[in-house]
Formats: C-alpha cells, structure tokens, sequence
C-alpha cells in the first residue's frame, strides 16, 4: 500500500527519518505545552518515529491523517486506539474493525440516529436553558462543573437511560482512570467503570424501561445475542467519550469566547454566526486529539515506509493545524474560508455524537447570547492531556459581566 509516495506499488525505499521523543501520556503535557510539542514532532517529518509506549509512528499532516481514517484496511482499529496497540482496550465501537464495527454501530444507533437527536431537541434546549439560567442566579463560577459536565450528564440519562446516581459517578471514575492508565493495564484502570455499567444493565433487568439500555438487553450481533461483556462495552464508550469529548468541547468554547472579546460581541451581535464559531473551535482546539491504528501492511507514507504491524499514531489536534491545510492555523478565525477539519474524525469511526454534540454546542452559545458577556475570573487550571487524548480544562472560574 502506498500513501503519498510512491504511486507504482513498487517497493518503497526506506529514507532516514527524524524522531520525536513524544509520549502522549506524559502529564506535563497540557495547554499550552501541547502544542508547541505538536509542532517539534511535525518538525521532525510528516512521519515522525517515537521509541516510547512500545514504538510508534505519528501522522501530523492533514490530507496523511484524513488518508489513513478513510483507509480502515490498512490502517486497522481491533488492536485499540491507545498506545499500545496490543489488544487490551476493547471499546466498542472504536476499537473495532467490519464487520463486527458495522453491526456495533447499528446498535448504537438506536441511541444516536438523525431522528432521535431531533426527537430531542425540545429537552436539550430546556435543559440547557434551565443549567445556564443557574449559573446566571450564581453570577457564575467553575463553568466546568456548573455547565461543561452538566450538560452532556444530563443527556447520557436521557439519550442512554442512565440514572441520575450513575451519572453523578462518572466524572470520579473517569479521572481516576486517566490516572492510571500509564501505569496499569488499562482494562484494570476502567475496572470500576465497568463495575458501574453492570449495575445499570442489572438494574434495567429488574426494572425494565423504554430506553437504550434497554434495547441493548435485547440486542443482536449480526445473528447471535450480544453478550453482557458487549454491553459494558457499549456503555461504557458512551459513559466515557459521551461526557469527556462534549465536556471539553464546551470548556474551551467558553474559555476562547472569554479570552477573546471582539469574537464574542461579534457573536452576540449575531447569534446565527454560532456554528462557525464551533466548527472553529473543533479545529483549533480538538477535544479528542490523538487515535492510534495498527498497520496491515507495508505502507508508504511520504517515503517512510510503516510495516506491518507498526502502531501509527494519528493526530487529528497537529492535523487540524497544518499550515499546509490551514491559513494562520494557530488563530481563532471562525467563519474561515477552509472547509473541514478532523475534530470528529473522518471514516467509518467518525464520531457518532457529532450531531448531538453540535446540537449542544449551539443552543449553549444561543442561550449565552441573552445574557450579559462572559469573563475570566481568575487563573484557569487545566488537565494534562488524559489518556493521551482528551484536552481540555480542570476548573475554568468564568462570570457574567456585570455581575
């Protein structure tokens, strides 16, 4: 296979390559260090060699990254998104390939449809209304906690069927995961997630009711039953990336908006301008930044070749900045004249709650919009990046002003 080299299929010979002592598990890395570390792997080459985690290869470039997202064959899903790739992650969907990832995603599905996210935006626009207008009576505070994590909690009971008990658990459990994936296994670092999961599915056994987790119970694999240890993987996915990725997508709308003032009365003057300002956002400051694949086989990328078997890291956060791609890519320019970015990713893995999480995003920025501008008030914590992937703040003190 050949990718942005040598179109011939002939074998490709091997070039001397830079490498980048990248580990994105590394807990000094956060905002703004990330970035600059981005930049010195994109630096060292479009294909950028890493000896930590095991080994591993870093795509950074736009059109090499979309390219391995479209080419699911080569670049495959079943050894885990997470360095390393040896098989021990096993979320599902993501960490699939077809056709098992086809028959995953039509059950997911049933929660994440076109329809269903329409059948919920009379309850997504009240519940967004109702979480901004207590953090107007408090005159603000951590945004993080008060509207970040409050809102995707509140969908997950709605969208999956989780109870409000379930919930309230998942933002301990997950932080004590990421602390302990670099550390541990990670199937003994989600242990208790999943501990949580099966009490949902066995509360649902006992107490039957019209939603996913219910659906789930009676779920088939292709022609086959799915089996419980699929269905805390299912939950869990949704648990996971349903509150972390819209969580942080919502902290960094809010702390950009905050930190640049002309963006944010051109906004207010005219609210319409909201899904650029978000489309802007997923590309400049990606929530979920980096998804690793396992090669197939031998492939060429910009006349490096990866063989089989190699774990390849693909940087959706370097890619969303490639100056090739993107003018000023550092800059927050909503309304640019470039089309796309990889903020949800690209392929059969895209995320299936891109919908739903923009559906989110712009009724938050509408209800915003009706109240006085939003300002810093005080320093900004922020996580490091957890789990190699997600970014985003700890504690983000926010206030109306005025108040």
């Amino acid at each position: 296979m050949t990718q942005g080299g040598d179109a011939t299929g002939s074998p490709v010979c091997p070039v001397a390559h830079d490498s980048a002592a990248f580990d994105p598990y590394d807990p000094t890395l956060g905002e703004p260090g990330v970035w600059a570390v981005y930049e010195e792997v994109r630096a060292a080459g479009p294909v950028a060699r890493s000896e930590e985690r095991g080994g591993f290869w870093t795509l950074t470039g736009f059109d090499d990254v979309r390219t391995a997202l479209r080419d699911h064959e080569t670049y495959a899903s079943g050894w885990g998104h997470r360095l390393p790739t040896d098989g021990s992650h096993r979320s599902i969907p993501i960490d699939t390939d077809p056709p098992l990832h086809t028959h995953y995603r039509t059950i997911m599905g049933l929660a994440l449809s076109p329809a269903r996210i329409r059948d919920m935006a009379p309850f997504l626009r009240q519940m967004v209304s109702t979480i901004v207008d207590d953090y107007a009576r408090e005159g603000g505070g951590d945004a993080v906690r008060a509207i970040s994590l409050a809102i995707p909690l509140q969908v997950l009971t709605e969208l999956v069927g989780f109870s409000q008990h379930t919930v309230n658990r998942f933002r301990e459990l997950t932080e004590e995961m990421w602390s302990r994936v670099p550390q541990v296994p990670f199937a003994e670092a989600r242990a208790s997630i999943f501990d949580l999961m099966a009490e949902e599915v066995e509360r649902h056994r006992q107490e039957p009711a019209d939603d996913f987790v219910d659906a789930l119970l009676g779920a088939t694999v292709g022609d086959r039953p799915i089996e419980d240890d699929e269905r805390l993987r299912v939950l869990g996915t949704l648990a996971v990336a349903g509150h972390e990725s819209t969580m942080n997508a919502i902290s960094m709308l809010l702390w950009t908006l905050a930190t640049h003032e002309e963006e944010q009365s051109a906004l207010r003057a005219d609210p319409s301008l909201a899904p650029k300002y978000i489309e802007e956002l997923l590309r400049l400051r990606t929530p979920v930044q980096n998804i690793a694949r396992r090669a197939t086989c031998p492939v060429d990328v910009a006349g490096q070749r990866i063989d089989e078997g190699d774990s390849v890291l693909l940087s959706y956060a370097a890619a969303n900045r490639d100056p090739a791609k993107f003018d000023r890519p550092t800059e927050f320019v909503p309304g640019r004249s470039e089309r796309g970015h990889l903020g949800f990713g690209w392929g059969i893995h895209q995320c299936m709650g891109a919908a739903l999480v923009r559906s989110e995003l712009t009724m938050l920025l509408e209800e915003l919009c009706k109240r006085p501008p939003l300002r810093l008030d005080g320093e900004v914590e922020w996580s490091p990046l957890q789990g190699g992937t997600h970014l985003g703040p700890a504690r983000l003190p926010l206030r109306f002003e005025g108040a």
